[in-house]
């Protein structure tokens, strides 16, 4: 059954990232961002790309084959960093709204998690198919997940000139100050200026005086 669920899999994969790519060599063409509903591009994207989706949980679960050997408590770690992973994926579709994140122009948004990346519902589900292939350890959940990683990198790329020619010159502001996937240069300011906010709250170390108090002599009097 899990020979049968990736190959499958890896059709889907192949068909899918192989359009992606002439979309972004030939932008006419455009697979993605679909034109709307009723378009052949939605009749033909929209079922792959949710069927490869679905084929990477099931060949996750069926394929007990462990590739690496990896221990219990690591492929636990990942399991944990794909749940939170999901959740803010979940939070920057929120944040997006359910249109926008299906291709409407219902303006450009650039507050909250979108000051991190520019594409967090992406960049999280880059995260979540990776740490899927870590929780499976096995050689078809590691080759479908690099597939749908693959996928969400290039449905980014091919997004890009069209959220340019729909907003312009905000959307070329908003590039130059946020990164397609995690603002790292951000994170660090805030993290020195943590650090430093910490620093201060420390208490000052008592400083220490050395040597005996001086006495003042005393001339001896004559009487």
């Amino acid at each position: 059954m899990a020979t049968v669920l990736f190959i499958l899999g890896a059709a889907v994969a192949a068909v899918l990232l192989g359009l992606l790519v002439l979309t972004l060599l030939f932008r006419p063409f455009r697979i993605w961002p679909t034109p709307g509903p009723g378009s052949w591009q939605g009749y033909v994207f929209w079922p792959l790309f949710r069927l490869l989706n679905v084929l990477c949980f099931a060949v996750a679960i069926a394929d007990r084959t462990a590739l690496l050997g990896l221990p219990a408590w690591l492929r636990l770690i990942a399991f944990a960093l794909l749940a939170a992973s999901i959740a803010l994926f979940i939070y920057s579709f929120r944040v997006l709204g359910r249109d926008n994140s299906y291709c409407a122009q219902d303006g450009l948004v650039t507050g909250g998690i979108y000051r991190w990346t520019r594409n967090p519902q992406n960049a999280m589900l880059v995260v979540v198919y990776g740490c899927l292939a870590f929780a499976a350890d096995s050689a078809p959940a590691y080759v479908l997940c690099a597939a749908m990683m693959a996928v969400y990198t290039l449905m980014v790329m091919a997004e890009e000139p069209w959220l340019e020619a729909a907003y312009g010159e905000p959307y070329r502001r908003y590039c130059s100050r946020v990164p397609r996937f995690f603002n790292w240069r951000r994170a660090t300011v805030l993290a020195r200026a943590l650090g430093r906010r910490m620093q201060d709250q420390l208490p000052a170390a008592p400083s220490g005086r050395s040597g005996a108090q001086t006495i003042p002599s005393q001339s001896p009097q004559k009487h």
